[in-house]
């Protein structure tokens, strides 16, 4: 019998028996272990230490999110094509009960990989049942097989990372059209701002704030060197929330027309170590909104006929946290796509 350590630790196994082998591991197992999966989530990375970091990440999603894992971990630059592949599993117990609950993990190195290996390793160990959240890693390639779109529900990725943001999402929308796709986009990137534009928003609940709409004259911004791009998504949803309409770009300061009364509003960027957006303050002509990032809490003050101040929780910030607050969501990130539309204009270069 399968020792638990050597499921927790990874089993190599042939290619070829990876379907066999995980039927026989739960056949012997069946007695303590539960598997459990609610979709395939399948991640594709070329970072030299994809597999260990991605199942340590998998063992923290799975707390919370049973699925059957695929670790996509590729090397195209080996001169030879070779694919090695283990199986494990990540067990939690559940409540009181001795059983544990498992979801299995495959992964894969693969050498001198190609779309066509990917495409084939991937579809033929999914479990059919269920649908298919594809998570890539870093840059994304032209070389995306085009058919693997067309089984993808829902893409992860994380903009905040891409040194050319128009440019792969210029990659992104060409090989979803393309496909005929039918998946939706999920930017970790944009779930990172989640908490955030919360508090903002949730201040124009107040009556004072939300007749100053009009008002409304400038937008600072301070944030993380390494989160530019990150806060340009941030103002974007905040353009076009308001409905304001770019009228110049600069380098860290940009000018919008008020949608409604035309007025001018400037946005300018600072760029400070510290949390990815660690402060933000919206100019009324009179009085402001001011949120603060203070560790695990935002603080927003209200200043206009009387000052208001609230404390709210700043979420997640891990990146096993990001994933685990997007799988529990679902819609079409329709907001995200509006202001994605206008960050394409800010990310380009001249």
């Amino acid at each position: 019998m399968t020792q638990f350590e050597d499921l927790v630790r990874g089993m190599p196994v042939e290619v070829a028996e990876v379907n066999r082998s995980l039927k026989v591991l739960w056949e012997q197992e069946g007695n303590v272990l539960t598997r459990a999966s609610l979709i395939n989530l399948a991640v594709y990375s070329e970072a030299p230490d994809a597999l260990s970091a991605n199942t340590q990440l998998m063992e923290q999603v799975t707390l919370e999110h049973a699925c059957r894992i695929i670790l996509l971990a590729a090397n195209p630059a080996a001169s030879k094509q070779r694919v090695q592949a283990w199986i494990s599993a990540h067990c939690h117990r559940t409540g009181a009960g001795a059983r544990q609950v498992c979801s299995e993990q495959i992964s894969f190195l693969l050498d001198g990989s190609s779309s066509d290996l990917i495409r084939n390793i991937l579809f033929s160990h999914l479990d059919s049942d269920l649908p298919l959240y594809l998570w890539w890693q870093g840059e994304l390639s032209n070389q995306i097989d085009q058919q693997l779109w067309s089984w993808v529900d829902r893409f992860f990725f994380d903009s905040h990372s891409w040194r050319e943001p128009a440019h792969q999402i210029s990659i992104l929308r060409s090989s979803v059209a393309s496909a005929r796709s039918r998946c939706v986009l999920c930017d970790l990137n944009w779930r990172r701002l989640i908490h955030l534009r919360l508090a903002f928003a949730q201040a124009f609940d107040h009556p004072w704030a939300a007749q100053q709409i009009d008002a409304i004259r400038d937008l600072a911004v301070r944030y993380n060197p390494e989160y530019w791009i990150t806060a340009i998504l941030f103002i974007c949803w905040v353009a076009c929330q308001l409905g304001w309409e770019l009228e110049e770009k600069g380098e860290f300061e940009y000018r919008f027309k008020s949608g409604k009364a035309g007025t001018p509003v400037t946005i300018r960027l600072t760029a400070l170590p510290g949390p990815w957006i660690g402060h933000v303050k919206l100019g009324f002509e009179q009085g402001y909104l001011e949120v603060n990032w203070l560790g695990n809490f935002l603080e927003t003050t209200l200043q206009g006929e009387s000052r208001l101040k609230q404390i709210l929780p700043a979420g997640e910030t891990t990146l096993a946290g990001l994933v685990r607050e997007e799988l529990a969501r679902g819609g079409e990130h329709r907001t995200f796509l509006g202001a994605l539309k206008l960050a394409e204009e800010l990310w380009k270069t001249e």
